[in-house]
C-alpha cells in the first residue's frame, strides 16, 4: 500500500475514533439524579450529599428530584425508563429492586433491569418511640402488642421496615400489630411524635436527628451489631428476640449505559466516599457507611433479590 494512502487512512481512523465522545468528557452536561422517596430524610440527605460531591468531581450540575411512591418504585420506574446515556442516575434505597418485584406485580424491575454502581451505606433499621412511652425494649414491645393492637408506621405494605416487624412478630409468638404505611419515614416519625402512631419502624438514619433531640427513643435495632450511634441501645437479638433485617442504599443507572460511564460513575462514587458533602451527612444523620464496588454491589442486589423473595413467600405474600 503507498505511503500516503495508510496516511489517510490512519488520519480516517482518527477522525472516526473522534466522533465518539471520550470518557474524560462526560458528562458535558447536566444529570439529573433521581430519589426514589422523599424530602427531609437521611436517605435524601445521602442522595443530595452525593450529589454535590459528583458535581465538584465531575464539574457539573446534578440536580435532585424526589420521586417518591409505593416504597422506592415510582421513582426507580422513571430511572429504569430513562435513556441510558448516562445523564439519568438514582441514588436511594434498593428496596425497589429487591423487594418490591414480590409484592407488586407488574413493577418490571429486578436487580437485571437496572446497571448498579455502587452501595454507599447500609441502612439499619429499628423501632423508635416518643420519649414519653413507657416501652423501653422490644419485651414491652411484645407484651403490649399481645395485650391489644398496636399501630406502627412503615414505609409501605411489606417493605423492609415492616418486615422487620413481621420478624418479631414471628420469633415471639405472634401480637396484633397494625401497618399504616407511608411514602416515606418523615411522615411516619412525624405521626409517633403527635401520639398518632403506637410506634414507627424505620431507618434508624432517618431517626437521629430525634433520637438526638430526645423527642424519640430507640428501643432496638433489626440487626446482628448496634447502632454506632447509639451503642448503648442492644440489638434485638441481643435482646433474645431473632428478628434481623437490613436496608441498602446505592447508585443506580439505566441498563444498557455504556461501559464507560458507569467506570466513571463507579469512580466518583468511591471518590464521593471521601468528600465533604458525604462525610457531612454520615455526621449529620448517623449513616453507617457500606461502599461497595459494581462487582459487590451487583452481587449484593441479586442476593437480596432472591432471600427477600424467600421470606416473602413465607409469610404468604402475594403480587398484586
Amino acid at each position: 500500500m503507498p505511503k500516503i494512502r495508510v496516511m489517510h487512512t490512519i488520519a480516517a481512523l482518527l477522525a472516526a475514533l473522534g466522533a465518539w465522545p471520550a470518557a474524560a468528557e462526560y458528562p458535558d452536561r447536566p444529570v439529573t439524579v433521581i430519589h426514589n422517596y422523599g424530602p427531609g430524610t437521611a436517605s435524601d440527605a445521602t442522595a443530595r450529599s452525593l450529589a454535590e460531591a459528583f458535581s465538584a468531581h465531575f464539574r457539573q450540575p446534578f440536580p435532585v428530584v424526589n420521586r417518591d411512591g409505593a416504597a422506592g418504585v415510582v421513582g426507580t420506574r422513571v430511572l429504569a425508563g430513562s435513556a441510558a446515556d448516562g445523564y439519568t442516575i438514582l441514588v436511594g434505597p434498593m428496596t425497589a429492586v429487591t423487594t418490591q418485584p414480590h409484592l407488586v406485580r407488574d413493577t418490571g424491575l429486578s436487580p437485571e433491569t437496572v446497571a448498579p454502581v455502587c452501595n454507599v451505606s447500609a441502612n439499619m433499621l429499628g423501632i423508635v418511640v416518643r420519649a414519653d412511652s413507657p416501652w423501653r425494649n422490644g419485651a414491652d414491645i411484645v407484651a403490649a402488642a399481645k395485650r391489644g393492637s398496636l399501630s406502627f408506621g412503615s414505609t409501605g405494605r411489606l417493605s423492609l421496615t415492616a418486615i422487620g416487624v413481621h420478624r418479631m412478630a414471628a420469633a415471639t409468638g405472634g401480637g396484633q400489630y397494625i401497618a399504616v404505611p407511608f411514602r416515606s419515614d418523615g411522615p411516619s416519625l412525624t405521626e409517633v411524635l403527635a401520639g398518632r402512631l403506637d410506634f414507627a419502624s424505620t431507618l434508624l438514619a432517618n431517626a437521629t436527628p430525634h433520637l438526638r433531640a430526645g423527642t424519640l427513643r430507640l428501643v432496638g435495632v433489626f440487626a446482628d451489631r448496634r447502632f454506632p450511634e447509639f451503642p448503648d441501645v442492644p440489638s434485638f437479638p441481643e435482646q433474645g428476640i431473632d428478628a434481623q433485617q437490613m436496608s441498602y442504599a446505592g447508585i443506580l443507572a439505566p441498563l444498557n449505559t455504556p461501559e464507560p460511564i458507569l467506570r466513571a460513575l463507579e469512580a466518583a462514587c468511591a471518590s464521593a466516599m471521601q468528600s465533604t458533602p458525604w462525610q457531612r451527612a454520615v455526621t449529620q444523620f448517623g449513616i453507617v457507611v457500606d461502599h461497595r464496588d459494581r462487582a459487590s454491589f451487583t452481587a449484593l442486589l441479586k442476593r437480596e433479590y432472591r432471600d427477600l423473595g424467600a421470606v416473602l413467600q413465607e409469610l404468604g405474600a402475594q403480587p398484586e
